[in-house]
C-alpha cells in the first residue's frame, strides 16, 4: 500500500478517535484564547485582562523545532474559542490540523493587512531558499518573498496585533465592550511609553559592536536603533560546523566585537568556543520571555527585559 495513503488513514483514524474522546470534556463558558507563542499570550494577556483567561502551548524551554504536541494541547485546542496564529509555515503541523478539524475560529497575523505591510523580508532567505527548504520554520513565505517570523519582536506589530485580539474578543463577547476598549486603550498608553523609555535607555549602547545567536531580533533591534554586527548562526536549526565557526571567530575578532549574545534554551558550548582567549563579553537574550508570567503588563516587561539584557552585556564595553 502507498505509504502516503496509510499515513493519510491513520491520521483520519486518530482525529476520528480524538474527537470522540473530547466530546466528553465539556467546553469553558467563556472565551479562552489559546496561542503557541509565549509572548503573543502576553499581548493577549493585556487585552483580555479581567475578561478571559489566556493559555500557550509551548512550555518554557521548548521550541517549536523540538517540541511534539500533547494530548493535553489538542484538549485545549478544542476547549479555546480562538487562537491566535502567526501563520502556517511557522506553527506545528499538528496546530493547523487541528484547529481545521475542531473548526476553531482564528486570528492570523500576518494575514492582517497593516501587519502584513510590517513584515521584514530576508532577500539572504530567499537567495538560500533551495538550501535551507528543512528550517524555514521561523519564516514565512508570502509571494515568493521569505518574511521573519519573530513579530513580537516589533512593538509596532504588537500594537496592531492587539487591535486584532481586541476586536475578536469584541466579536464573542461583546457585552465585554467596555473592558475590552479599557484594557487595549491601557495597553497602548503603556508601550507607548516603554518604547520612550527604552530608546532613551539604550541610547548609550546604540554604537557598540555585537553578535547575536541568530538573525531573530531584526525587528526589535531595527525599532530601537540597533546595529549588531552579525549573526553566528543565521539559520536556526541548522547545525553548525567548525568551518563556520571558525569563520564566525575570525569575524568577530576581525570587526572587534564585545559582547555575543546566545539565548537561554541553548547550549553555551558554542560561544564558549568562539571566545575562547578573547576578551569578548557573554550576554542572553530571552527571546520568548520565559520567566514572565501572563499578566496584563507582561508584554511591556517583556521589552524593557530584553532591552536590560542588552544593556548589561554592553554598558560596559
Amino acid at each position: 500500500m502507498n505509504i502516503n495513503i496509510m499515513s493519510k488513514n491513520k491520521k483520519k483514524v486518530f482525529f476520528s478517535i480524538l474527537g470522540m474522546l473530547l466530546i466528553l470534556i465539556p467546553n469553558n463558558g467563556y472565551a479562552t484564547i489559546l496561542t503557541v507563542f509565549r509572548p503573543l499570550g502576553f499581548i493577549a494577556a493585556a487585552i483580555a485582562d479581567k475578561v478571559t483567561k489566556v493559555e500557550v502551548i509551548l512550555p518554557n524551554g521548548a521550541t517549536v523545532q523540538n517540541y511534539y504536541f500533547r494530548p493535553l494541547d489538542l484538549i485545549k485546542i478544542k476547549n479555546s474559542d480562538f487562537i491566535i496564529l502567526i501563520g502556517d509555515e511557522i506553527e506545528p503541523f499538528f496546530l493547523k490540523k487541528a484547529v481545521n478539524y475542531f473548526k476553531k475560529k482564528t486570528v492570523v497575523l500576518s494575514k492582517v493587512k497593516k501587519i502584513n505591510f510590517l513584515l521584514t523580508h530576508d532577500i539572504n532567505l530567499k537567495k538560500n531558499k533551495k538550501k535551507q527548504k528543512n528550517t524555514l520554520q521561523n519564516k514565512k513565505e508570502i509571494n515568493n518573498i521569505l518574511y521573519d517570523m519573530h513579530i513580537w519582536l516589533s512593538p509596532q506589530i504588537a500594537l496592531e496585533s492587539s487591535i486584532a485580539i481586541h476586536d475578536m474578543l469584541l466579536k464573542l463577547i461583546p457585552q465585554k465592550k467596555n473592558i475590552l476598549d479599557a484594557n487595549l486603550k491601557n495597553f497602548k498608553l503603556c508601550l507607548s511609553k516603554t518604547n520612550k523609555d527604552i530608546k532613551k535607555n539604550i541610547s548609550s549602547i546604540k554604537e557598540k559592536k555585537y553578535f547575536t545567536f541568530h538573525n531573530a531580533y531584526k525587528y526589535f533591534e531595527n525599532f530601537y536603533g540597533l546595529h549588531p554586527l552579525g549573526r553566528f548562526k543565521k539559520y536556526p536549526g541548522i547545525q553548525t560546523s567548525i568551518r563556520y565557526l571558525y569563520e564566525v571567530r575570525n569575524q568577530i575578532l576581525k570587526k572587534k566585537a564585545r559582547c555575543i549574545f546566545t539565548e537561554p534554551q541553548f547550549h553555551s558550548n558554542i560561544i564558549d568556543v568562539i571566545t575562547r582567549g578573547n576578551n569578548i563579553q557573554k550576554g542572553s537574550l530571552d527571546l520568548f520571555g520565559t520567566a514572565i508570567p501572563l499578566v496584563k503588563n507582561s508584554y511591556v516587561n517583556f521589552l524593557v527585559k530584553l532591552s536590560n539584557q542588552y544593556i548589561s552585556c554592553l554598558k560596559n564595553i
